[in-house]
């Protein structure tokens, strides 16, 4: 459900959004390996929690490929161990699923000037 309103907001607003499901996806994106699908730059990286240990991995995998580029992690609000366990993975911001849905939009637009790498 997430990934089709990151996907909307992404399109809305003229971005390119490419979901991963799991790592070799993530680093195919963050190396930008051309699969015939763009493979334009990578400014942030947002992990729903609900993926499970896939998705401390993914954090865990970014971080490790570039410290700087801005991860977003997000999941329930009664989720507190796994958003802890987001922060101390390296998200740099990590958030409720109705803290990411009511400020998509200034998040996506935030990751797109965040990173200069």
């Amino acid at each position: 459900m997430f990934a089709s309103k990151i996907t909307s907001a992404a399109r809305s607003m003229n971005l390119v959004n490419r979901p991963a499901r799991d790592i070799d996806m993530l680093r195919h994106r963050l190396e930008r390996f051309d699969d015939g699908k763009g493979c334009d730059p990578v400014t942030g990286v947002i992990i729903d929690l609900a993926m499970g240990d896939i998705a401390m991995q993914m954090i865990q995998h970014t971080k490790a490929f570039d410290a700087q580029l801005p991860v977003v992690a997000f999941g329930g609000h009664l989720n507190n161990q796994e958003l802890a366990a987001a922060r101390t993975a390296g998200a740099d911001f990590v958030m409720t699923n109705g803290q990411l849905a009511a400020n998509l939009t200034v998040i996506l637009e935030r990751l797109k000037g965040m990173y200069q790498g």
